[in-house]
């Protein structure tokens, strides 16, 4: 009995020692992100930065973690968006959370605050007054985005993929699609970045109203997802958090 118990105990020993070898950490994820400015892009040197960036870095550092910017993705939002749902151990910010998307991953955050707008040209003098008027507008979307899921899931039809919101701004400005569907302050950041003047443009609808998140694998190790949502509250705490966010926004 007491050689039984000895090897019961021996190999619980074993297992906790493996549990603990084998605990997902930081540097076993990958992480993903798009060109959502000023939260997360591609910098002139080909790394990622950004207020979720830069962010994230901190987080990195207070985790003892060897991951820097260098190690954050930049891709196409849908494959990304493909990428976090199918692989584990893989992380794509910044997210809008929604309830549709709420069991599909785990969240860390908020980063900030999300609207979803409906853009157009204030020349246009587009009015809509509830949902059922977006019916008959064309819009320009980025496939997968929120955007392109709210915008059907209200009903509109008449959708067009673009690849980026260049193409997107084009077709708006030259008459092609009605409307524009993207985060509000994105669209704003956007379009001075491409040099156009964002009064020139108006929010005529607003989709929705939620937060920015970083998304994590569902199958990601729980106590991983509360060590860093535990990092990121103490960075608010402690103002980290805000002196990067006024690095962008000021």
């Amino acid at each position: 009995m007491a050689y039984l118990k000895k090897f019961v105990l021996s190999v619980l020993f074993v297992c906790l020692a493996a549990g603990s070898v084998f605990a997902v950490g930081v540097d076993d994820i990958r992480f993903m992100t798009e060109e959502l400015p000023p939260y997360n892009m591609k910098g002139d040197d080909g790394v990622a930065t950004g207020i979720a960036v830069d962010v994230l870095a901190e987080i990195f550092k207070r985790e003892g973690s060897s991951k820097t910017a260098k190690d954050v993705e930049v891709l196409p939002w849908a494959r990304g968006y493909k990428e976090v749902q199918s692989t584990p151990n893989t992380c794509l910010f910044s997210m809008t959370y929604t309830d549709e998307r709420k069991p599909m991953f785990k969240w860390v955050g908020p980063l900030a605050a999300s609207r979803t707008a409906v853009v157009a040209l204030r020349s246009k003098g587009i009015k809509v007054g509830s949902e059922a008027d977006l019916a008959d507008l064309s819009a320009g979307v980025i496939k997968e985005d929120i955007g392109d899921i709210l915008a059907r899931k209200v009903g509109m039809t008449k959708v067009e993929i673009a690849a980026n919101n260049l193409q997107n701004v084009k077709k708006l400005n030259s008459g092609r699609i009605d409307v524009w569907v993207y985060e509000e302050s994105v669209a704003q950041w956007q379009l001075k970045d491409m040099g156009f003047d964002p009064a020139d443009y108006e929010t005529v609808f607003a989709l929705s109203e939620s937060h920015l998140y970083y998304a994590f694998h569902k199958d990601t190790d729980q106590t991983l997802i509360d060590r860093l949502q535990k990092v990121l509250d103490e960075m608010k705490a402690d103002g980290s958090y805000q002196a990067i966010l006024d690095k962008y926004l000021r």
